[in-house]
């Protein structure tokens, strides 16, 4: 399910947060206040537009003719054209108190900050302002601001004392409801949508439908026990119909999902929330043609719906490339601000060798670097699937967003290793730390993987001794420095940049065990303040495989071999690494168990199989000839 809950009049239709319009409108033909002006923005979410009317002579003189006349809600087909004085028909909404001469200033700034389209400020001082005057008009103007920039808690706030003051107000139980399926529960929100129903207003129990799908199954089924109670009531409401479908779709019940549907398609043959149920749902139900037949006429009917052309240009990816890119083209078009659909329109366009046109619309997403980074690392995947290896890495080069960084750069250490050796491979990352210093410590640590599994151990500490140079306390760094201190056989580095950590951070585990573990690999003489530490790291991780492991070994080390074995056993069944491997076959070759011990090296190697500590294990124990 990918339907995106928006509280507006088409739930599956996500606006962009960038659609918004201002516009000015003079009204002149009052003769006490001569060139009026109207401030008007425009919010549009799909069929939804919130219109606040602020109405002014003078810049002071017009907030307290604004909160007399309150704020009007232009209807999704109003002509939003310059009206005659005669036509204009202003609702005067109650003030609860004087309005305090103080609160002018503030009101002022948040007119400028719409007009500046700078609407947190504005809703800033319009939530200041309804909670000093208590205006209604101020109250209705923040519960809208606040639903519109997705601040629920405070939109839910204003939206209360909207209906608390106004009982009729169908569009603030809208509101609330929207507001209260994200603060609380999209139970806790379903009172006040059915107060917009019995209102007369639009409701929309599908957007708290597809809320409650993310949530517990017994949550679903209340609310669906609701649905059913409320259709007692509402026989005929397809509103409740199409939830409850969406609900039923959702639990795999598509017959029963379909027949609802139907219901609402025999009264509103071209609703497009009804339409988008059934054709996903008969696709459930495997019925692809049928649902491509469908969903044609459901685009056909309605040719602006966002959601409808969208699932319809994502099926034809499966049937009819060509097909696919004329409905990406014509959303890109209907649609000009949605980057991402552009950026499916390229890769479809890449499937079809259009490189031309790949280049152009990647050129297009110059102004978005989010987008143009996940595009890139999305060819870039691509590309090296294809084994088009140097254009790959051309590719992950530009992935640079900080979303697509970390994997794109093992994508080129990655391919460089494999194809370029390790020396290009450590240029390459080299280079990427110095062109992205906030990304040093990944690249640093990535750098010392290769190294770590290269054997240079010297080469490893080196480094890693340089990045600690200009961030001292960092505990990656640290502790992939002690990895190579201990290889190096320096116990006394190994125990300084452990120590470090545990100082600044005495409930770390990985670091406890890893100076236990080291500890009693470096020195026999110190197996019993080993084994303190890993029993600490213990009792923080206890179902830990990797300090199971360490307290096994240590056990070994101590001459304690049942019990290393028991614990080596259990260390095993929650991982079959190769370390583990190798020392729970070196502990069951010792008690004499020498079969289950070839078997579990034998594990221990099938994902790794040159495990460097399971051969040297095999050494150690002679056993290369067996």
């Amino acid at each position: 399910m990918d339907f995106i809950p928006r509280f507006s009049q088409t739930i599956y239709i996500e606006p962009s947060p960038h659609e918004l319009n201002t516009m000015a409108t003079v009204v002149s033909s009052n003769p006490n206040h001569q060139q009026r002006a109207m401030l008007t923005l425009a919010f549009n979410h799909g069929t939804d537009i919130l219109t606040m009317h602020h109405t002014f002579s003078s810049l002071l003189f017009s907030f307290a003719l604004l909160f007399l006349s309150g704020c009007a809600v232009l209807s999704p087909g109003q002509d939003q054209a310059p009206v005659a004085e005669s036509e204009a028909k202003v609702k005067a909404a109650p003030v609860t108190r004087p309005f305090p001469e103080d609160a002018f200033f503030d009101l002022l700034v948040a007119e400028v900050s719409l007009r500046n389209q700078d609407l947190d400020t504005a809703l800033d001082n319009y939530t200041y302002q309804a909670e000093k005057t208590g205006d209604l008009g101020v109250i209705i103007t923040t519960a809208k601001l606040a639903q519109y920039l997705n601040r629920d808690d405070i939109a839910a706030t204003y939206a209360k004392q909207w209906v608390n003051e106004e009982p009729d107000a169908a569009e603030g139980y809208f509101i609330l409801s929207s507001a209260l399926t994200k603060t609380e529960s999209p139970l806790a929100a379903l009172p006040y949508m059915v107060k917009v129903l019995e209102l007369g207003g639009d409701s929309n129990f599908a957007a708290l439908a597809a809320s409650v799908l993310t949530r517990p199954k017994v949550e679903q089924q209340e609310f669906l026990n609701e649905l059913n109670t409320q259709l007692t009531l509402h026989p005929g409401d397809n509103s409740l119909k199409i939830a409850k479908a969406l609900l039923l779709q959702y639990q795999n019940q598509e017959e029963a999902a379909l027949t609802l549907i139907h219901e609402v398609l025999n009264e509103e043959p071209d609703n497009p929330h009804a339409l988008l149920i059934e054709t996903r749902t008969l696709s459930q139900l495997g019925r692809d043609d049928e649902a491509l037949t469908r969903l044609r006429y459901a685009v056909d009917q309605n040719p602006q719906h966002k959601r409808l052309r969208h699932d319809l240009a994502r099926r034809l990816v499966k049937v009819d490339l060509f097909q696919a890119k004329a409905q990406y083209e014509e959303l890109v078009r209907q649609n000009p601000s949605d980057r991402d659909l552009l950026l499916e329109l390229m890769l479809i366009n890449r499937e079809l060798s259009n490189t031309e046109d790949v280049a152009a619309q990647l050129n297009s997403l110059n102004d978005s670097p989010e987008l143009r980074s996940r595009a890139n690392y999305i060819l870039g995947r691509l590309d090296e699937e294809d084994q088009n290896w140097q254009v790959a890495i051309d590719h992950y080069l530009q992935a640079t967003d900080s979303a697509e960084f970390s994997q794109s750069s093992q994508r080129i250490a990655s391919i460089s290793l494999a194809v370029e050796g390790v020396d290009k491979a450590l240029e390459r990352l080299q280079s990427l730390r110095i062109n992205h210093p906030e990304q040093a410590t990944f690249i640093y640590l990535l750098e010392a993987e290769i190294l770590r599994k290269e054997g240079r151990h010297q080469q490893g500490y080196k480094l890693l001794s340089g990045a600690l140079k200009t961030a001292p306390d960092d505990e990656q760094l640290r502790y992939a420095r002690s990895l190579f201190s201990e290889k190096l056989g320096n116990i006394d580095d190994v125990e300084s940049d452990l120590q470090h950590i545990i100082d600044r951070d005495p409930n770390n585990a990985t670091a406890l065990n890893a100076l236990g573990y080291s500890l009693a690999n470096l020195s026999s003489s110190r197996l019993d303040e080993a084994e303190q530490l890993v029993k600490r790291a213990l009792e923080l991780e206890p179902d830990d495989p990797a300090i199971i492991d360490s307290y096994g070994w240590i056990m070994l080390l101590k001459g304690n071999i049942n019990e290393a074995v028991a614990q080596l056993e259990r260390a095993f069944e929650l991982t079959q690494d190769h370390e583990i491997a190798a020392h729970l076959g070196e502990a069951l070759w010792l008690i004499g168990d020498k079969l289950r011990a070839k078997t579990v090296w034998q594990e221990g190697l099938k994902d790794t199989p040159n495990s460097p500590i399971i051969m040297d294990t095999l050494r150690k124990l002679e056993l290369f000839d067996e």
